[in-house]
């Protein structure tokens, strides 16, 4: 098999894996990801401001807005201006956000059981391994585009 085939392989098995892996964390959890690493990092850290969560969750600011103006529709979490630096938005989770989350921690630990079962300490070892250096492999190649595409426009 060739390398690009390996490739194509290798992307296309990541990409299924992760649609599943979302769609199992939902239905099990109760929440999709990206709105379960707010919850859980506002659990963690208590009252946060905006740009904290944005950075902690890998969440561009506009997409964590949306998210937080959804929980504090329901009445998950408010937020409120610093009072030390009124540029900052901070959120905590309310008492209703709470129990939210103290409900979904089982569930999310279950998942996880279920996610690992029958891999041993090694083999998750060795995956981990292997999806650092594929992380570190796709950023060498997105900054070679970026290189290649201002080289581009700097010939033009």
């Amino acid at each position: 098999m060739s390398k690009e085939q390996q490739g194509l392989r290798t992307v296309q098995q990541l990409g299924q894996t992760y649609r599943v892996m979302m769609s199992a964390f939902s239905a099990q959890v109760g929440h999709a990801l990206p709105r379960w690493r707010i919850l859980l990092a506002l659990h963690e850290e208590g009252r946060c401001s905006q740009k904290l969560l944005a950075e902690r969750c890998r969440l561009d600011p506009a997409s964590l807005t949306r998210q937080l103006q959804a929980m504090e529709g329901l009445g998950w979490i408010s937020r409120s201006i610093d009072a030390q630096d009124n540029r900052l938005i901070n959120a905590v989770l309310t008492a209703q956000g709470k129990r939210v989350v103290a409900e979904a921690l089982p569930r999310r630990a279950e998942f996880f059981e279920h996610a690992l079962d029958s891999l041993s300490a090694r083999q998750l070892e060795v995956f981990h391994q292997v999806l650092a250096l594929l992380e570190e492999n796709f950023k060498g190649a997105q900054q070679a585009a970026q290189q290649a595409s201002q080289g581009q426009a700097a010939s033009r």
